[in-house]
This record gives structure tokens, C-alpha cells and sequence, in this order.
């Protein structure tokens, strides 16, 4: 009896997440494509179907514009089909069986810079939601602006052995400036195994030293174990403050920083200094909605925040059949003076899909690793 309660609980948290993940990100996904889906309208693009979601349709409606509204059975994203695309992502049809009034409403018939400024809104819609949402949560439960200032020193910490003290003042790491106390983390969580030389202040005479973060097991907001780069090194919190002002401007610093962290990682992956376990799919954002929700309105805001600059950052990188692989190709063509052919273009998508396809087969691989 008690495993069958156990089955039917883990079922039901499963369906809860399920139910969850299908909410958070069709409304980051609608952010993201409507952004394309105004200025493909504002460049008198035709937009054929705007879904939300994969695959099948389950419900939709048609505007006067001739556009399709539709929700999809899939899930795990969604597109703008706009006149001339050859499929849901952006590849260009034969542009040669369009008549000459609809290659007037041609997304690919377009000027480069209107295509980019089409290409480009969708994350930057993602950018505007994240700073929006995020001025709402800091709003709502204030934010900590904390002197630089050290408290306490963990024993056997690296900042310990580098010869910290309490009321040391750390002004600079590496080449980041220190202001709060919450940079440090900032720093050191983007410089995995990392030696850094830090700057202080005792005193009032300026000093240098190095060390290496280590790492160990702490939990996120969510309660989850996860694994952090850690100095040693405590503060006392400041007083908390929730002005509108101060919640905009930590917002738009807090998005800035997601983006940086993101492609940052990506690129540390690659290069082989972060462990590509850290690349979590489907599974895991899916636990970690039903987890945001269960804690209510204001922390699913954060969570959708930090999803949808996560988001903007992966569609801005240079791979085919995203965003990001799309700008990268127009400024190809800027350079050269031509466009690709649709030949080099479909050669392209072909690669863009390799890599895309790799990357959910890690992130996958590592959910149902960490599931056991």
C-alpha cells in the first residue's frame, strides 16, 4: 500500500509540474513571439499562424487579418509562420511561387534591417518581460542593497587561508568593480574554478590577494540541493528597501546579469570549465514551475523572470533556426553583399538542427539522471 501511495503521490506531483511548466512558458513563449508577431505587423509582414506550442493544432481562431490563433499539443514552445517562410522556422520558401502582391508581405522579400528589427523583438520582448516582472517582485518583497563589507569568515574557507578578516571592505574582483555584498556572488557563481585576485580594503590601505572558490552543497529558494562556488565569506544584511526607483533599476541590472551568466556558462561548457551537467531540460524547468507556483504568485513572477531572460540569451546565440542564427546570417549577407542562397541556408538550418538536437539529448539525458 504505502509503495502505491508513493506511485500515486509521485504521479501527481509529476501532472502538477506538468500542468505548471504548460502554463509558465506558454505565456514566456506568447511574450516572445508577439514580439516578433508587432513588428512583422508594424513592417507590413503578413503574418499566416501564430501558435503556442507543437504539432497539431487543439483550438485556434483566424483574425480579420487573415492571422491563425492557435494552441498546439506540444507544449515546449511555439512560432510566428509569417508569408514566405518555407516552415515554423523562418527557413524561406520558394519565393518564386508567391504572386507579386503577396511578395509585397513577404517576411523574406523585406529589407535586412527590417527582417533583423522582426527577428531581434522576439527576445527583446523576453528582455522587457523579465525587467517588468522583476520590478514587481523586488516591489512586492523589497531587496537588500549590502555593504561590501566582511562579517564573519567560514573556518577552512579559502578566503580563510587567503587571510580575510571580519571588516575587510572588497572593492574589486578580477576585473568586476565591488559595490554590494551580493556582487561577490554574482563573481564568483560566473567564474567556476576560477583563482581570483581580490582587492580590500583594512585599515584603509588597499590589499591584493588570490584564491580559488571551492565548491559546496547548498539549497536554492525552492529547497532544492544544488552545488555553489563559495569564498567563506558572510556579511551583515543591510536594511531592506522596496522604492519603485531602486526596484527598476535592480531589475534591468538583475536581467543584464541573467543574460551575461547564461551565455557565459554556454560558452564555459564548451570550452570544457563547467560541467555540462549543469544543462537542465524540460524535466527539471517542469519541477521547478510546480515548485514556483506551490509558493505563490509573486515567486512564479521570479521564476518566469529569470525563465524569459534565460530565454532571450539562448535565442540571441549564433545557431541556425534561432533568432540569434538568423541575425548572424543577415550581418553574413551585410559583409558579402548578397543573400545566402536558399541552398546555404538550408544547409545551415540542417546545422543549426544538429547542434539544437544535441543539446535537448544532454539536457534530457542529465533530467532523467538527476531523477534517480
Amino acid at each position: 500500500m504505502e509503495l502505491i501511495s508513493n506511485l500515486i503521490g509521485h504521479f501527481s506531483d509529476g501532472m502538477y509540474n506538468l500542468l505548471s511548466f504548460s502554463l509558465i512558458i506558454s505565456v514566456i513563449v506568447f511574450v516572445h513571439e508577439y514580439g516578433h508577431y508587432i513588428i512583422a505587423r508594424a513592417c507590413k509582414v503578413k503574418v499566416e499562424s501564430f501558435s503556442i506550442g507543437f504539432g497539431r493544432e487543439i483550438f485556434g481562431f483566424s483574425d480579420k487579418h487573415g492571422t491563425r490563433w492557435k494552441f498546439s499539443i506540444i507544449p515546449m514552445g511555439g512560432y510566428v509562420k509569417m508569408l514566405g517562410d518555407g516552415n515554423a522556422a523562418s527557413v524561406p520558401g520558394d519565393q518564386q511561387e508567391l504572386t507579386e502582391e503577396e511578395k509585397l508581405y513577404s517576411f523574406h522579400t523585406k529589407l535586412r534591417y527590417k527582417k533583423a528589427a522582426v527577428v531581434f523583438a522576439g527576445p527583446f520582448a523576453n528582455i522587457i518581460f523579465s525587467i517588468i516582472a522583476l520590478t514587481i517582485f523586488f516591489s512586492a518583497v523589497g531587496y537588500y542593497r549590502t555593504p561590501s563589507v566582511i562579517e564573519s569568515v567560514v573556518k577552512g574557507s579559502a578566503a580563510e587561508q587567503a587571510g580575510l578578516l571580519p571588516g575587510d571592505i572588497i572593492t574589486r574582483i578580477n576585473e568586476h568593480k565591488i559595490k554590494h555584498f551580493e556582487d561577490i556572488s554574482r563573481v564568483v557563481m560566473s567564474n567556476p574554478k576560477t583563482k581570483m585576485k581580490i582587492e580590500y580594503e583594512r585599515d584603509n590601505k588597499k590589499h591584493i590577494i588570490s584564491l580559488t572558490p571551492i565548491t559546496i552543497e547548498d539549497r536554492d529558494v525552492f529547497g532544492n540541493v544544488i552545488e555553489r562556488e563559495t569564498i567563506g565569506i558572510t556579511a551583515k544584511m543591510g536594511a531592506r528597501q522596496s522604492s519603485l526607483l531602486g526596484s527598476v533599476n535592480l531589475a534591468v541590472s538583475e536581467t543584464y546579469h541573467t543574460i551575461c551568466l547564461t551565455v557565459k556558462a554556454i560558452f564555459q561548457i564548451i570550452a570544457g570549465t563547467r560541467s555540462s551537467n549543469e544543462i537542465g531540460g524540460p524535466i527539471k524547468i517542469a519541477k521547478y514551475s510546480g515548485q514556483s507556483t506551490k509558493k505563490g504568485l509573486i515567486m512564479v513572477l521570479y521564476f518566469m523572470a529569470v525563465i524569459s531572460a534565460n530565454l532571450a540569451a539562448v535565442n540571441l546565440l549564433p545557431i541556425p533556426l534561432l533568432d540569434g542564427g538568423h541575425l548572424f546570417c543577415y550581418l553574413i549577407e551585410t559583409i558579402i553583399r548578397r543573400d545566402l542562397s536558399l541552398k546555404e541556408q538550408k544547409y545551415a538550418a540542417t546545422f543549426g538542427a544538429a547542434v539544437l538536437f544535441l543539446l535537448m539529448a544532454v539536457a534530457v539525458s542529465n533530467d532523467i539522471r538527476n531523477l534517480f
